[in-house]
């Protein structure tokens, strides 16, 4: 029974996963155990974890192996979990090419959807538990999956992964972190899990036409300004930020295009939390002109 498939199915993503090593099935289970079912999803990722040596119960090295990528090894056992995370990401990548697929943090107020894409660092993930706090719904930390058909955001409820430097900016929005032991990551240091079930029950949006596209960048001590960019310029952007573009080629550029026609665009130049939450907020509301610094 230990080494069965555990399967859960997480929005529009499922996973099955097993390991003869049974902590690593209990914390992903504590994290995404709203999503658990009894039987494999469509398209499951396929994933396991096994001790790289003849016996389990010894300290790494752990292998992490899916069926569509080389073999991962994680020689620490707080390493295993964001790795896991991901792989799951880049099987993603290769098997769910039906959507086009952006490097963004992805919610929605108001049956519209906000998408936040950036590069690594760009806070992305702080500015989206801030926008949770405040009561925006949730579709996804580090993927935007849209349907080229209907230009939705679909939900992926993943958990954020947020970095030790946020870690006290989260513990003020009143949002509990996942476990109190941080995770290690190699490129990002020490990180923590942020369940969003956790800020309250309801907090899943639903699939979501693009309404604002905001590229937030968090620079310490700023003012936060929203400067308003050309579509064109937004559009460009969006490809650079796309992790499927050759799978979709001149249809996702003409997908990308549309998303940011239809929607306003802006660059961000976030700063503390609450006063650039403030900020998005009134351009959610409609109570901003198209370059306001935040009072």
């Amino acid at each position: 029974m230990r080494n069965m498939y555990h399967h859960f199915s997480v929005g529009r993503i499922s996973v099955s996963l097993r390991s003869e090593c049974r902590s690593f099935i209990d914390e992903y289970t504590s994290l995404y155990r709203a999503y658990c079912r009894a039987t494999p999803g469509d398209n499951a990722i396929k994933i396991e974890i096994s001790a790289g040596h003849r016996f389990p119960w010894r300290r790494g090295p752990f292998v992490i192996h899916s069926d569509e990528a080389d073999d991962f090894e994680v020689r620490r056992r707080h390493e295993v979990l964001p790795h896991l995370e991901w792989i799951i990401n880049w099987q993603i990548i290769r098997q769910r090419a039906e959507y086009v697929q952006l490097h963004a943090s992805t919610l929605t107020w108001n049956d519209g959807a906000i998408l936040l894409p950036g590069d690594p660092g760009s806070g992305k993930s702080t500015l989206a538990a801030g926008l949770l706090a405040r009561g925006w719904s949730y579709l996804c930390d580090e993927f935007a999956l849209i349907d080229p058909h209907t230009r939705r955001i679909e939900p992926f409820p993943r958990a954020l992964c947020i970095k030790e430097p946020s870690f006290a900016v989260i513990d003020d929005l009143g949002i509990p972190l996942h476990r109190k032991t941080p995770y290690h990551k190699p490129t990002k240091g020490r990180v923590a899990f942020l369940n969003p079930l956790d800020v309250r029950p309801d907090v899943v949006g639903r699939a979501s036409e693009v309404r604002w596209v905001v590229f937030p960048k968090y620079v310490a001590n700023a003012t936060p300004t929203l400067t308003p960019m050309p579509r064109s310029e937004a559009a460009y952007e969006l490809v650079r930020q796309c992790f499927n573009f050759r799978d979709h080629t001149g249809n996702a550029v003409a997908l990308l295009a549309d998303v940011a026609r239809f929607a306003r665009c802006f660059r961000l130049t976030a700063g503390e939390i609450n006063a650039t939450c403030d900020l998005i907020q009134k351009l959610a509301d409609g109570r901003t002109t198209e370059q306001r610094r935040c009072a």
